[in-house]
């Protein structure tokens, strides 16, 4: 390519190491290659220092040395007392990073802008910059990042582009992208986690860091709601944010610095920088194409290159518009520059790893020298997570290539690092996962949407993995497994019917014993969630068929059917016979699930001592690994909050449980904070406590800022939200506002059977209190009413025997129905 007036030979690493150290050679030669491999340009120290390599000293972004303690260098120790360890594949994101902080994209001007970007995030925690396409938003919100170093001590937190999702689905893309950005900050594995709660983390992290970080949200959709942008925005005054978008109407209330062309100096000084007029008279050609093409940086530099390879100056006839300065663009591209451009006009406008380009285009010669001349002509840009393609420029490289057999090797080479779990920018490649999905053949089509599905699953959004299971689903080639999982995923979602006919699909489609067994297993637990036991034992309780290493999960599943059925010995006699062999096993991924169904169980047994321990030793495996917030580790946190409280109250007499739970409550909140699990469990039962005084708007009261509480902190998929909302229940019952009651009580019945058990002792008592709740609401609802107090009555004999406070409550229940019923027909 030709060389413009600004440009230099210059690499982008010196690799400086002893060669006649054994120990460094072939380390660095792996090195070597794996930088060479994502595109970078790497010069290689030799003795003696040459003239080239004085330069690449001087010129190189960064310095990459073999142990050194240099100021300007990146020290690679295998000792570990360097900044990184010499493992080559994340030596090469690092050093990617690392260079594209030091070889920042150009940007002409613009000080109005970053005056206005300064002065708007003083006043304002968050402001938007909107512009045309190809206009400079995301390079001037960039120059504002590094410039802004010393007031945002905390650094970036870059997160986008969403801008190709529609706006119902950002959300889901803002959930895993918020998760890799922020766990790689914060070195901890963020998934487990749902939005609310992972959002409501990394705030809570930032703000406790004491230092100011500035977030980029990139390319937001124009139609994203309002309600839905506020949860984009981190909830804690240590952040400030800057959105980027394209022009168009929003109706978010911010602030908002509309990004215009450059101005005719500006646009001026671009064009100067590639070929500069010789004459007034060129410049004046050179101020009526800013003036035609509104000062768009993209239109200007083209003709800037088309006029430095061609000696002219721009004539009349030259584009004045973004799209066919582009088209000019990518035909004076070498063969190796435009397959880079055609494979990223197949992806997401995301940037994608340079190892993709170089498995599909091949590891010829040129590779490195192909990126440059992409910076160069400005069509794309080395950032975090690799090479990013003007997004522009992607969609008019979409629009007029034809992608050939491109879109299946590509899909390839994407699988082979999806396949790795620790491959960084999980996010990006997602994202080009999805949009490659749509173009490739049907066998890659659902490889591809099972890596996005999984990923949405194991970050807990599951509706988002339902969406893409019926993607799925509707492809040829889908499989047993494919339907089996659907089904898993639907019973997360509540829809249970629907995972009952997806794993009978799977059953039918089954291939062998073992995907058989495991279509049976999902089928039977949604119909337990639904409390159709019968159904459910038909299914596969009735026997155990899975063998092998289908053997552990069917274990765990079975203890978890027993429990909810109220045959709590039995499940805890099953999983101890396979907890000593989890231990340590390759099945050690199943242990928490495994622990915290043995802690239900022991629970409902009543032992709450080793209900505790084993919780406790749940909670110190997360926390060992810096997974506090997982969900399971919040399991494991009630359930020992709860086993605590039983304990604490063991000994104490009935009439003075209210004053108690007051003390504990306040004990507890001394202890471990007010908002802990234990504290909240107090209060909740000190709630409760209230309504057998005869306190209802006094209980209403607790109660429900209680609720508000646990919704924020813990969330509302738990016995303890559905205790909560119980009580509340019951207060408005006290209140004889029966309706709302009755209300409140549906809410958290079938909640209530799917965690519990139709047969647990809180689900039949919300039975019983909905019954009468329904029968006090009006005539209408006396069938229901009756159908469930004397289902529940029956339960409770069977279940817990005719001596209970709970058989004698639905003894009065049957009662109180036999009077309204006669009263009604009388």
């Amino acid at each position: 390519m030709t060389k413009s007036a600004h440009s230099t030979d210059r690499f982008d690493v010196l690799l400086c190491f002893t060669p006649d150290d054994p120990d460094g050679t072939a380390p660095m030669d792996e090195v070597e290659t794996a930088l060479r491999d994502a595109g970078l340009r790497v010069l290689r120290d030799t003795a003696p220092i040459t003239r080239e390599v004085a330069d690449a000293l001087a010129n190189s972004p960064l310095v990459l040395v073999h142990r050194s303690r240099a100021g300007r260098v990146l020290v690679i120790d295998p000792e570990g007392d360097g900044e990184y360890a010499a493992d080559p594949r994340n030596l090469v994101e690092l050093v990617l990073r690392k260079v594209a902080v030091a070889r920042p994209a150009r940007l002409v001007g613009r000080y109005r802008e970053l005056r206005a970007i300064h002065h708007g995030l003083h006043a304002h925690p968050v402001l938007m910059v909107r512009g045309l396409p190809g206009v400079g938003k995301t390079a001037l919100v960039e120059q504002y990042a590094r410039l802004s170093q010393g007031i945002f001590d905390g650094g970036v937190l870059r997160l986008g582009p969403f801008g190709q999702h529609a706006p119902e689905d950002v959300l889901s893309q803002f959930h895993l992208a918020l998760a890799r950005a922020a766990g790689d900050r914060l070195g901890a594995d963020l998934a487990g986690m749902d939005f609310d709660r992972l959002r409501d983390h990394v705030a809570e992290r930032i703000g406790a860091g004491g230092l100011r970080v500035l977030v980029l949200i990139d390319d937001v959709p124009a139609g994203l709601p309002s309600d839905v942008l506020e949860r984009l925005l981190l909830p804690t005054s240590a952040v400030s944010t800057v959105l980027v978008g394209r022009a168009g109407n929003s109706p978010w209330d911010v602030v908002v610095l509309d990004l215009a062309g450059l101005s005719p100096a500006e646009g001026l000084r671009l064009f100067s920088e590639y070929r500069a007029p010789a004459d007034d008279a060129e410049q004046e050609a050179v101020l009526r194409l800013v003036e035609h093409c509104g000062g768009h940086p993209i239109t200007l530099r083209a003709n800037a290159l088309a006029a430095l390879s061609q000696g002219t100056v721009p004539a009349a006839s030259c584009p004045d518009t973004a799209p066919p300065a582009i088209r000019g663009l990518l035909d004076g591209c070498g063969p190796v520059a435009t397959g880079i451009v055609r494979l990223g006009g197949l992806l997401a406008p995301a940037p994608f790893p340079l190892g993709i380009a170089r498995d599909v285009l091949g590891d010829g010669d040129g590779f490195a020298e192909a990126v440059g001349e992409l910076e160069e002509r400005g069509l794309a840009s080395l950032v975090d997570g690799g090479l990013r393609l003007q997004p522009l420029v992607a969609e008019v490289a979409g629009a007029r290539l034809d992608p050939g057999d491109l879109p299946d090797s590509a899909a390839k080479s994407l699988l082979r690092l999806l396949s790795d779990d620790r491959a960084a920018y999980r996010d990006f490649l997602l994202q080009h996962a999805r949009i490659l999905a749509e173009r490739t053949s049907a066998a890659h089509r659902l490889r591809l949407l099972r890596a996005v599905a999984a990923a949405h699953e194991r970050h807990r959004d599951f509706f988002a993995a339902g969406e893409i299971h019926a993607m799925i689903l509707s492809t040829e080639g889908a499989t047993s497994t494919d339907f089996a999982t659907a089904a898993r995923v639907e019973i997360a979602c509540g829809l249970y019917p629907e995972a009952v006919g997806h794993a009978r699909d799977a059953v039918r489609s089954a291939a062998d014993d073992d995907e058989r067994c495991a279509a049976r297993l999902i089928g039977a637990q949604a119909f337990d969630c639904q409390g159709d036991y019968d159904a459910g034992d038909r299914t596969f309780w009735h026997e155990l068929p899975c063998q092998g290493e289908a053997r552990f999960p069917a274990v765990v599943a079975s203890a978890q059917a027993l429990r909810l059925r109220g045959r709590a010995k039995e499940a805890i006699t099953s999983l101890d016979a396979i907890l000593p062999e989890l231990h340590g096993s390759p099945h050690g991924d199943l242990l928490p699930s495994a622990l915290l169904e043995y802690a239900r169980a022991l629970l409902l047994d009543d032992r709450p001592r080793r209900a505790r321990d084993v919780a406790a030793e749940v909670i110190a495996a997360f926390h060992a690994t810096g997974r506090a917030r997982h969900f399971q580790c919040t399991e494991a946190e009630l359930l020992w909050a709860e086993s605590t409280v039983t304990l604490d109250l063991r000994d104490v007499h009935p009439d003075c449980a209210a004053a108690v739970l007051r003390e504990l409550e306040s004990g507890y909140g001394r202890r471990r904070g007010p908002e802990s699990p234990l504290t909240l469990t107090a209060a909740a039962m000190a709630g409760r406590a209230l309504l057998l005084m005869g306190r209802p708007e006094q209980a209403l009261r607790a109660l429900s800022a209680t609720e508000r509480t646990v919704l924020r902190v813990i969330g509302g998929e738990h016995r303890l939200r559905y205790r909560i909302g119980h009580g509340i229940a019951l207060a408005y019952g006290q209140l004889r506002d029966f309706g709302r009651q009755a209300e409140l009580l549906e809410e958290i019945l079938q909640p209530q059977i799917r965690l519990l058990g139709s047969t647990h002792p809180e689900t039949l008592e919300t039975r019983l209190d909905l019954g009468l709740a329904l029968a006090f609401s009006g005539p209408g609802r006396y069938r229901r009413a009756i159908e469930l107090v004397d289902g529940a009555a029956n339960d409770i004999v069977a279940t817990l025997g005719d001596a209970t406070e709970l058989s004698e409550k639905a003894i009065a229940a049957k009662r109180v129905l036999r009077g309204k019923a006669i009263a009604a027909w009388s």
